[in-house]
């Protein structure tokens, strides 16, 4: 198969892929915002961090931080714990639920319906098609290294 063929087989499979497997929030309450997803994608980037150098990253005022990590921590999500370094001031970081729920707000594809999808093919077909796939997003990122 030529790259042209390929690439145009590809994009069409990759965006059935998508249309079949996206992963449907039902209760849009239960959704993330983006704002907090933002939010704890950056706590996961920095870990424990207090409000001050919260506010020096993100550029926003202490009190409307404040009322974030209280909202999020109101919900379960972050943790709020004494700097063992200087007991005056306080760490903020994700609980095991807000982990778990970030790491389920950044799920694209539902697992259920792939797993479905997948159960056309045996193991050792699951096994290459993965590693296939593996090698291709590593020469993606190759280039993208070199691009950027």
């Amino acid at each position: 198969m030529d790259l042209d063929t390929f690439v145009n087989r590809f994009e069409s499979l990759y965006r059935d892929t998508y249309l079949h497997a996206v992963r449907r929030i039902v209760d849009k309450r239960a959704r993330l915002s983006p704002e907090a997803t933002g939010f704890l994608l950056h706590l996961v980037a920095t870990g424990p961090v207090s409000l001050a150098e919260l506010a020096r990253h993100t550029g926003r005022a202490q009190s409307t931080l404040s009322e974030m990590v209280a909202s999020l921590t109101g919900k379960g999500l972050l943790e709020v714990d004494p700097d063992p370094d200087d007991r005056r001031h306080h760490l903020v970081w994700l609980s095991q639920a807000g982990r778990d729920r970030l790491a389920e707000a950044l799920r694209v594809l539902d697992g259920a319906r792939l797993a479905e999808g997948a159960a056309a093919l045996d193991a050792a077909e699951r096994a290459v098609l993965i590693d296939l796939l593996a090698r291709m997003v590593a020469s993606l990122q190759h280039r993208g290294a070199r691009d950027e």
